[in-house]
């Protein structure tokens, strides 16, 4: 009886010292690989779809394919979590592979503590570090509860810029719409422009940690100087681009608390309504989403002209708070539902047909020059 105790005790022993072991190395690792990550990794095969000449490719093709690429191996790409660090390290490379070159991309990494002024922000965050500290609960955060913006430029002729924005870090779910298809239609967008000659300075800034409260987007805007501030033109959002049918832009600036228009809001109907008919498109209005919980907000505050870009479902357009009636028109969104196979077999074509045609408004509206009162085509 003894000799057979003696030998429980040396196999629970072994077993729990296996399982420190285990543990040691996979906090090792984590801590590892957290250091220097984004100095290592521009030799690396990113696999994601990239195409030799893009002219040729029908536009959102390219996209729907980053989309599918997202949804099956980045999928649950929470804020700061080692998936959404992983997402950023492809997204880096995909850029680097595309052609552009390191001193084109900046890798702006922040913490959740970083950003000032938000104490809402951080109860938020609060109750996600307490359910991470369960044992029932692993939501993979870093230890350093870090997160991080790629911005990509690409010079034009003017130094004035524009800011196409979306957020690639997602729920507990593949986040397709939300928002695999707005970091597609940004990636797609930037690898057609290497083929052409740009009018204004363009900032592609893929957003960390936006599900948390917009932390990505908010540190971005906050550690712009003055200078910089007064550079930007405008800035495109693109936020759930395949939750229904109806393909909104929302444009405006802020005027104390009521939305506002300008020559360049102007311009942009006038874009919408010459290739709604030119190019078959079903490009629909609605002012009052510049109030849409996005990442565009941190730039309305401060005082910029914004379009938000979302697909929507708005058979009858409810009434209420922007935020009810935004919840009221989602299908998919923060659920299992939003998986891109999941949309492509209820909704044939349906993000075909959206990534098609924001794909085309968006090179329109970046590829316009735009004056005071005025515009022209370049």
């Amino acid at each position: 009886m003894l000799e057979r105790n003696k030998n429980t005790v040396i196999m629970t022993g072994a077993v729990f010292l296996l399982a420190l072991i285990v543990l040691a190395v996979s906090i090792f690792t984590k801590r590892e690989s957290e250091l220097g990550v984004f100095d290592s990794i521009y030799m690396t095969d990113s696999g994601g779809p990239l195409v030799s000449n893009p002219d040729n490719i029908p536009y959102g093709q390219i996209a729907l394919e980053y989309i599918v690429h997202m949804n099956d191996v980045f999928y649950d790409r929470f804020s700061y979590s080692f998936r959404e660090m992983n997402t950023a390290v492809w997204l880096v490379n995909e850029l680097l592979e595309m052609g552009y070159s390191q001193s084109d991309i900046k890798v702006q990494e922040f913490t959740y503590g970083s950003v000032r002024a938000l104490y809402d922000i951080y109860i938020f965050m609060e109750f996600y570090t307490f359910m991470n500290r369960s044992p029932f609960v692993d939501l993979g955060f870093r230890p350093s509860m870090q997160s991080q913006n790629i911005v990509l430029t690409v010079p034009g002729q003017s130094e004035d810029v524009i800011v196409v924005g979306a957020h690639y870090d997602s729920v507990f779910f593949p986040g397709a719409s939300d928002n695999a298809s707005g970091v597609a239609l940004l990636l797609e967008s930037a690898q057609r422009m290497l083929s052409i000659d740009n009018y204004y300075t363009i900032e592609y800034v893929f957003f960390g940690a936006e599900e948390m409260g917009l932390f990505g987007s908010l540190y971005y805007v906050d550690n712009l100087t003055e200078a910089e501030h007064d550079n930007i033109l405008f800035m495109i959002n693109a936020d759930i681009l395949l939750d229904g049918d109806q393909l909104f832009y929302m444009a405006g600036y802020d005027n104390h608390g009521f939305q506002a228009e300008n020559h360049i809001t102007e311009a942009w109907d006038i874009i919408a309504d010459d290739i709604n008919v030119r190019l078959d498109l079903d490009l629909i209005p609605m002012p009052k989403g510049i109030y849409a919980p996005s990442d565009h907000l941190a730039f309305l505050i401060y005082g910029h002209t914004i379009m938000n870009l979302a697909g929507l479902d708005a058979e009858t357009i409810p009434s209420g708070h922007i935020s009810r009636i935004i919840f009221n028109m989602i299908r998919v969104t923060h659920s299992p539902r939003d998986n891109i196979h999941y949309i492509n077999t209820t909704w044939p074509n349906k993000a075909e047909r959206n990534m098609r045609q924001f794909s085309l408004f968006l090179e329109e509206l970046l590829l316009t020059v735009y004056q005071d009162a005025a515009y022209q085509e370049d």
